[in-house]
């Protein structure tokens, strides 16, 4: 009867202590939320692909309009009239509900790349740092601008 007694009070305990209240926890990622200037420009977008650098720790969503996941399902390296890219980088940081497991932490930079008419330019800006600021330096822009048009649309099941 003891052993039957004392097996119940350590289950009690168990049950006791291995609970605990999860409501105080954030389970929102505020730190790699967008901020409010940024969030309609992604607005009405489509996720083209996502990628890892593991060797800078960083994490990137590019998004596109319809007009270029159509140019990127047709295999055409040109980009059209109206074509808009929007590639969102995070840092990585270890996430604290998972062991061994990274999420996106702080908001690097917010690039976009657009062409309105045939006639003008491409339009490429960088959005960086802490506020977030246009970058004003355009080395390595075309850099960033091939390295946006020759990614593709990411597989899916």
């Amino acid at each position: 009867m003891k052993a039957i007694y004392y097996f119940t009070t350590l289950i009690s305990l168990f049950f006791l202590f291995g609970c605990f209240d999860k409501t105080n926890q954030n389970v929102h990622n505020e730190e790699a939320s967008l901020p409010d200037q940024l969030k309609d420009k992604v607005a009405g977008l489509m996720v083209i692909n996502s990628s890892i650098n593991t060797k800078k720790q960083t994490t990137s969503v590019l998004y596109g309009n319809q007009k270029a996941i159509e140019r990127i399902t047709d295999n055409d390296s040109v980009m059209r009239t109206g074509e808009k890219f929007i590639r969102i980088t995070w840092n990585q940081k270890p996430d604290p509900n998972w062991i061994g497991a990274v999420i996106p932490g702080k908001l690097i930079s917010f690039e976009t790349l657009e062409l309105l008419s045939e006639k003008e330019p491409v339009l490429y800006q960088k959005i960086e740092g802490n506020p977030m600021q246009v970058k004003k330096d355009t080395l390595g822009n075309l850099k960033n601008i091939k390295f946006i048009l020759h990614q593709k649309m990411a597989v899916l099941p």
